[in-house]
């Protein structure tokens, strides 16, 4: 005799798989994590949940009071449960915090780009169970998180969320003009161009230059050595720096044929130790009169500065290789604190613009005309780039092109209201990175090195022979990626159509078309 169960995992519940617990069996949670590992890929399960009710099973009792036939039970890798837990706040026993936000408007964005139903699942949970939240959005990138979703954006009356914001505080893009023109990076010229990409790891000189680049006036942004040594490196994931080709614009800001850099990067593990320190108590709503929200909030806006500083940084390393002729990108040894404030200046110099798609903001709400009748609000964005910049850069893959969008602004969409004053920041994930590693390793047949040529994504489309937004370009790039899972997990394939997200925007009457770029060099890491 057996009891058939599903199991899921807590963070995607749509990845799962049914399960026969032998009725004689006197350590069902050995056996649900074994099958965890094997048949949902999970590393280290550490916790279940009865899903629906938020119940943990930890002893004799919980099992006695869950297993039956067709339970559904969530595996955790140790993080809290997704979802609203049955028959209790969400938020312990503090009084002092809401129970639920019925009157929490959410709106999707998205009818032409997928979106996973967990995704949906964690935007309505956090929309719901967040104290003070007013306003939810779910961009046409909305994918799943490990508790909250990615792509979202979360408008708060008093309450500030850590979490909702994650780690990579500050994480954005930039554009930064380069001096090379088409021909020096398109074909064969473009594999000289990635060779040349060399000395971008490790740290960038001593921590007196460091602290140099990251001063201004009076104020210095250094977070100390230890944090400080990351200055300069993109760091892992999904961040990478790409050289670029302006096919199209309408924009007064970069030309047809200009070659860019777009720089994504963000506070590295700064922004990680801060989010760590504010949430060791297991507080991770904070009321903006509480003292902790204040020294919470300071040291976010000095993360921020940081991770805008680091992409300048990286920005003058690669400029330094990209234009070797130029001996302004190169500081000696000894480079004074002058010395290093002046090359950032001139790397400043070549910015077209910079933001940030994981931060807070305070912000006056609604966005009207005028600014009679608001109210401060903090708008939380995990993904999502805000509309206060007339450009912004949207992102496909390392194989499909970089869109250039508008905000626009109109009485139907309430003034930026709609979309919480944000916009989507990429094409956002289509599978896991665990389903990606499997999928696209298994496609390739093992081989990496497929998806590191211009021509891996089947034929290159030529220049300017894509009419429209590149719909039809795939491929074309030389990738610079020496960690082989990561090549599997970043691939094409495991991405949105950066189109279709850009067509949901454009359709919700929050942005317009501008341009669009050709990725021609990806960089995401070497082992130097």
């Amino acid at each position: 005799m057996a009891t058939r169960v599903t199991l899921a995992l807590n963070a995607r519940q749509s990845q799962k798989t049914p399960l026969l617990l032998p009725k004689s069996t006197a350590d069902p949670r050995t056996l649900i994590l074994k099958a965890s590992h094997s048949k949902l890929r999970l590393k280290k399960g550490s916790r279940i949940f009865e899903a629906g009710t938020g119940r943990e099973v930890l002893g004799e009792d919980d099992w006695r009071g869950v297993l039956r036939d067709d339970v559904v039970l969530l595996v955790s890798a140790g993080e809290e449960y997704v979802g609203v837990k049955k028959g209790d706040g969400a938020f312990g026993d503090d009084a002092s915090f809401p129970r639920s936000n019925p009157d929490c408007s959410v709106v999707v964005l998205a009818q032409e780009a997928q979106v996973d139903n967990l995704a949906l699942t964690q935007l309505e949970t956090t929309a719901r169970s967040l104290p003070g939240l007013i306003h939810a959005v779910g961009q046409p990138d909305l994918h799943p998180g490990t508790k909250h979703p990615i792509g979202a954006v979360f408008v708060s009356r008093e309450w500030i969320h850590p979490p909702l914001i994650g780690g990579d505080i500050g994480c954005g893009m930039a554009w930064y003009k380069t001096m090379l023109s088409r021909a020096q990076v398109e074909g064969d010229k473009g594999r000289k161009v990635a060779e040349n990409l060399r000395g971008l790891e490790g740290a960038w000189m001593g921590q007196g230059q460091r602290k140099a680049w990251l001063s201004g006036g009076r104020e210095s942004f250094s977070a100390g050595e230890e944090w400080d040594r990351a200055l300069g490196t993109i760091g892992a994931g999904n961040h990478f720096a790409e050289v670029q080709v302006l096919e199209r614009s309408v924009d007064g800001a970069l030309q047809e044929d200009d070659v860019v850099l777009l720089v994504h990067s963000g506070s590295r593990g700064y922004g990680g130790d801060i989010l760590k320190r504010h949430t060791s108590a297991g507080r991770t709503s904070l009321h903006q009169d509480d003292p902790a929200a204040t020294a919470y909030l300071e040291e976010h806006d000095r993360a921020c500065e940081w991770a805008r500083l680091n992409r300048d940084l990286i920005a003058l390393r690669f400029l330094a290789c990209l234009e070797p002729g130029d001996e302004r990108w190169t500081l000696p040894g000894e480079a004074s604190p002058d010395d290093v404030r002046g090359a950032r200046t001139l790397v400043q110099g070549r910015k077209v613009v910079d933001i940030w798609h994981n931060n807070v903001s305070r912000t006056p709400w609604p966005p009207l005309p005028e600014t009679q009748g608001q109210e401060t609000v903090y708008i939380h964005r995990k993904g999502a780039a805000p509309t206060n910049v007339p450009l912004l850069p949207l992102p496909g893959s390392r194989a499909t092109p970089t869109l250039l969008l508008a905000p626009t602004f109109s009485e139907g969409t309430a003034w930026g209201a709609h979309n919480a004053l944000s916009l989507a920041h990429g094409a956002g994930r289509a599978s896991s990175r665990a389903h990606a590693a499997k999928a696209v390793a298994k496609k390739y047949h093992g081989d990496a090195n497929a998806l590191l040529s211009p021509s891996s994504h089947g034929s290159s489309t030529p220049s300017h022979a894509a009419d429209g937004l590149g719909e039809g370009v795939r491929g074309g790039a030389w990738v610079i990626c020496e960690d082989k899972e990561l090549v599997w997990e970043e691939a094409a394939e495991a991405y949105k159509d950066v189109h279709a997200v850009a067509a949901d925007l454009v359709r919700e009457g929050v942005a317009a078309f501008r341009g669009w770029a050709r990725p021609r060099v990806c960089y995401k890491v070497r082992r130097e």
